[in-house]
């Protein structure tokens, strides 16, 4: 497949859809909004963008889903995400494993397993964009592919080398299972889920003291250890491998409590630590 011949369909045209579909046409390919929602369709179609409402009847030879995955009574809604599958398994039945979906949505281990249970054309590609610049996250991220169906993996590696000729980037694309793509996006927003209660939990103890938490925040040393330093000094089984770690942690608990606070997220965090220890 030459760097002409890529048609691409943006099922689900939200902040995630447009990020995709406006990067790629940047980039010279042939891009397909489409979505439900009709307005949404129009607005697209008055900046000049392709649309379409019946993804199903495309010629195209990857179709990204960015479709919502919202909780619904505590659990994952996945009706919409299936109901975008089930549209587009008939194209990449009909184009014998030359047409890819990729799923870009967030789903979770499970979801994925039930997917391979109908695997054709399909494999995973989560995103990892702010929603305060999606485009340019996105034209800046390493790309993972959860592989679901291996015909439809290769499509979307050839696709995103093309990509990285034409945006002149040398982007991180790697390949592992499906299961490990979905882990790796919700590790990595509980990360940040995290970071930010963490960081409210010391502007907490910051406002108590007098202290400009903005000023903390920002000049925390936060990258003291890197993911690989995790794996090399095996935090992932040992917890904490240290006496300043526990240490500082305890004083600080003791401080904030003396303060009239109580760091919820930080006693978790030695909760977690000595779970580990005993085991």
């Amino acid at each position: 497949m030459n760097r002409r011949d890529y048609k691409i369909s943006i099922v689900g045209s939200g902040t995630v859809g447009q990020a995709l579909g406006k990067v790629f046409t940047k980039y010279g390919y042939q891009v397909i909004f489409c979505d439900v929602d009709g307005e949404r369709l129009e607005e697209l179609a008055s900046q000049g963008y392709q649309v379409s409402e019946k993804p199903a009847e495309l010629d195209t030879d990857i179709s990204f889903v960015c479709v919502p995955t919202p909780n619904k009574n505590g659990e994952v809604d996945g009706s919409y995400l299936e109901a975008a599958l089930s549209r587009l398994r008939d194209i990449s039945s009909s184009r014998d494993g030359n047409h890819a979906i990729v799923i870009k949505s967030t789903v979770l281990p499970e979801i994925v397993e039930q997917i391979n249970g109908d695997n054709h054309g399909v494999c995973l590609n989560p995103e990892f964009l702010r929603s305060e610049m999606p485009e340019e996250d996105f034209e800046n991220q390493p790309v993972v592919i959860g592989c679901i169906d291996s015909k439809a993996t290769e499509v979307l590696k050839e696709f995103y080398e093309d990509f990285k000729r034409r945006a002149k980037k040398d982007i991180e694309v790697m390949v592992t299972d499906a299961k490990t793509a979905a882990m790796i996006k919700y590790a990595s927003n509980c990360l940040l889920a995290t970071k930010i209660s963490f960081f409210n939990e010391i502007a907490e103890v910051c406002t108590k003291l007098g202290v400009d938490p903005r000023v903390v925040v920002e000049n925390v040393i936060t990258d003291r250890y890197s993911t690989i330093e995790f794996y090399r000094r095996d935090f992932l089984s040992l917890g904490f491998q240290d006496e300043c770690l526990p240490k500082d942690l305890d004083a600080f608990i003791s401080f904030c409590s003396d303060l009239g606070y109580e760091p919820e997220l930080l006693k978790s965090v030695r909760n977690v630590n000595e779970r580990i220890k005993a085991r």
